[in-house]
C-alpha cells in the first residue's frame, strides 16, 4: 500500500471511493477541496492510499494560515466532519502518518482532524443526527402532536417554502448574510457558495421559506452524500419568528430526504444547551460528538477542547459587528471568513 498527494486527475477515482464508503460525508468529496481552492485560494493536500491499484482510503487536507504565519493543515475547513476515510484502521494509521509527515513538510504549526462519535460525552460540539422513515407521510406520523402543529401553522398562516438549486441562491444569501451579521459573526463570501453548487451540482440544493407578501423568512443549503442529507448552512430572520418560518423549513428539507430515500439528516453543529441545540432535538434526533483531535508536527496529541463560555473579548466583539451596516459587513466578512477554518 502507499499513500500519495494526488492531482485532479484522480478525482473520479477519490469520489468513486468516497460514494462507496458508508461512513463518507459530502465534505470528503473532491468538490468541497476544489471550492474551498476556487473561493478562497488555499491549496489542497489530496492524499491517497492506494492497494492493487485502488483507492483504499483519502484524507483531504487543506492548509489554512494567515499571511506570514504557519498555519495549520485541517481536514476541513469550513465543515464539521471530514477525517479520514479508509477501508480498515491500517490504512487509516497510514493516512494519518502521511498527513503527519506533510505537517512537517509544509512547516505547518499542527494537523487537525475533525471527526464524530457515537457518545457526546464532554464534547464541547455536537452534531444533532436523525434517522428518517421512508416516506413525508411516515415521517409527519413519527412526530408528537405539539410538533405536528407547529409545522402546520406556518403553512395555515400562508408561508411558502421553495426548494431549487443556484437560481435560489441569492435569496438564500440575503437571509443568510443578515442573519449572520445579526448574530455578530463574519459571512462567507458569495462566491464561496456558488463554488460549492457548482461543485456539488444536483446534490445540493437551496430550500427558501417566503412569508405569505413573498418576503424571505428563512433559508437552508443542504447536500446529499450516499443515504444521508447533510444541512451545514441554514438561517431565519428574527422579525419573522413569531411566525415560525424555521419549522416549515426543516419539514421541507426533513420531507424531501425522507421522499427521496434518505435514511439519516444531519442537522450540522451546535453547543450543547443553547436554544439551537434544542430546536434541533425536539425533531428526535441523537447526539453525536465533535472529536477534533488536534497534533503537533511530532505526532503528539493535543488534549481536546474542553465545554467553555466565549470570552469577554469575544462577545464584545460580536456586538460590535452586530451593529455593522449590512454592506459593510457583507463587505469586510469574507475577507476575515476566509482565515476562520470553522
Amino acid at each position: 500500500m502507499r499513500v500519495l498527494v494526488v492531482d485532479d486527475a484522480k478525482r473520479e477515482a477519490w469520489d468513486a471511493f468516497v460514494a462507496g464508503h458508508p461512513k463518507a460525508t459530502p465534505f470528503h468529496r473532491w468538490a468541497w477541496m476544489d471550492a474551498i481552492r476556487r473561493a478562497y485560494g488555499f491549496a489542497p493536500t489530496p492524499l491517497a492510499a492506494w492497494r492493487d491499484g485502488q483507492v483504499a482510503g483519502v484524507l483531504p487536507l487543506v492548509r489554512m494560515r494567515l499571511p506570514g504565519l504557519r498555519g495549520w493543515l485541517v481536514s476541513l475547513p469550513y465543515c464539521d466532519c471530514c477525517g479520514p476515510l479508509a477501508e480498515d484502521a491500517a490504512t487509516r494509521q497510514a493516512l494519518v502518518d502521511q498527513a503527519l509527515e506533510q505537517t512537517r513538510r509544509q512547516g505547518a504549526a499542527g494537523l487537525e482532524l475533525r471527526q464524530s462519535r457515537p457518545e457526546a460525552g464532554e464534547c464541547a460540539k455536537v452534531l444533532i443526527r436523525m434517522a428518517l422513515p421512508q416516506g413525508a407521510q411516515q415521517l409527519m406520523a413519527s412526530f408528537r402532536s405539539k410538533l405536528r402543529s407547529q409545522i402546520n401553522k406556518p403553512k395555515r398562516d400562508g408561508l411558502t417554502a421553495a426548494t431549487g438549486g443556484m437560481e435560489l441562491l441569492s435569496v438564500f444569501y440575503r437571509v443568510f448574510s443578515r442573519n449572520m451579521r445579526d448574530l455578530g459573526s463574519p459571512v462567507h463570501s458569495l462566491d464561496w457558495f456558488k463554488a460549492v453548487l457548482r461543485g456539488f451540482e444536483d446534490l445540493a440544493r437551496v430550500t427558501v421559506v417566503a412569508m405569505s407578501d413573498g418576503t424571505p423568512a428563512a433559508a437552508a443549503i443542504w447536500m446529499v452524500q450516499g443515504r444521508t442529507a447533510f444541512e451545514p448552512w441554514a438561517s431565519s430572520l428574527r422579525e419573522h419568528n413569531r411566525a415560525n418560518p424555521n419549522m416549515l423549513l426543516y419539514w421541507s428539507m426533513l420531507s424531501q430526504a425522507a421522499a427521496a430515500g434518505a435514511e439519516e439528516f444531519d442537522m450540522g453543529r451546535c453547543t450543547p444547551g443553547v436554544g439551537t441545540h434544542r430546536f434541533k432535538l425536539q425533531w428526535g434526533g441523537r447526539e453525536l460528538g465533535l472529536a477534533w483531535e488536534r497534533f503537533a508536527p511530532s505526532g503528539r496529541r493535543w488534549p481536546p477542547a474542553a465545554k467553555r463560555s466565549p470570552g469577554v473579548s469575544r462577545r464584545a466583539l460580536a456586538v460590535c459587528w452586530s451593529r455593522l451596516p449590512l454592506a459593510v459587513a457583507n463587505t469586510l466578512g469574507p475577507a476575515l471568513r476566509r482565515y476562520i477554518s470553522l
